[in-house]
C-alpha cells in the first residue's frame, strides 16, 4: 500500500535537493574565487597607490629653482622659438649671427619592423641644424658653450667651409631631446 517505497522518497529528496541546492552552490563558489581576485587586484591598486604617493612626497621635496632646471636640461616639449632664441641668445654673445634655422623630427620607433618592435623610448628627439660664419675659436666657444649651458644636445654633423667674408662658415646640426 505504500506505493513508493521509503527508499524512493529518499532518492527523490535527494535528487530535488541536488538539483536547487548544487547549481547555485557551484555559482556561489565561483563568486567567491572572483571576490578572492578582486582583492588582489585591490592589494595591488593600494600598492601603487602607496607608493605613488611616496614618489609625489618625494618630487615635491624638489625645490623650484632644481625644477627649473631639469626643465630646462630635459624639457616635457619641444617649444621651437624659445630653444631658438636660446640659441641666438648665445650666439650674440660672440657675435655670431645664426642663419638658415631647420628642423627635423627623428623617428621615435625602435625595429625595423613591428614584429622586431621593442619597448617605447620615453623621450621624442629633433634634429636642428643652422649655420653660422666667425672665425674659429669664437665658433667653438659658442659650440662649447651651446653644449655645456643648455637642454641636452649631441653634435650630430659639422661642416667647415672657408669664407671670405667670416673666415669660415659652419654648419651644424644638433639633436636634442625632451620627454614624451
Amino acid at each position: 500500500m505504500f506505493g513508493i517505497p521509503p527508499l524512493g522518497y529518499l532518492i527523490l529528496s535527494l535528487s530535488i535537493g541536488y538539483v536547487f541546492v548544487y547549481s547555485p552552490w557551484a555559482e556561489v563558489s565561483a563568486l567567491n574565487d572572483k571576490k578572492s581576485e578582486y582583492s588582489g587586484f585591490i592589494d595591488t591598486v593600494s600598492k601603487i597607490e602607496t607608493k605613488k604617493n611616496e614618489l609625489q612626497t618625494q618630487f615635491n621635496q624638489i625645490s623650484e629653482e632644481d625644477k627649473r632646471d631639469i626643465n630646462t636640461v630635459l624639457p616635457t616639449s619641444l617649444d621651437y622659438v624659445k630653444f631658438v632664441s636660446e640659441i641666438d641668445n648665445v650666439a650674440k654673445k660672440y657675435g655670431i649671427i645664426i642663419d638658415k634655422i631647420n628642423l627635423a623630427q627623428v623617428d621615435s620607433s625602435v625595429g625595423d619592423s613591428v614584429a622586431n618592435a621593442g619597448p617605447s623610448k620615453p623621450y621624442r628627439s629633433s634634429i636642428l641644424g643652422f649655420s653660422f660664419g666667425s672665425d674659429y675659436e669664437k665658433a667653438m666657444s659658442f659650440i662649447d658653450e651651446l653644449e655645456k649651458s643648455m637642454r641636452i644636445l649631441d653634435i650630430r654633423s659639422m661642416k667647415i667651409e672657408e669664407n671670405k667674408d667670416f673666415g669660415y662658415l659652419y654648419s651644424v646640426q644638433f639633436e636634442t631631446y625632451w620627454l614624451k
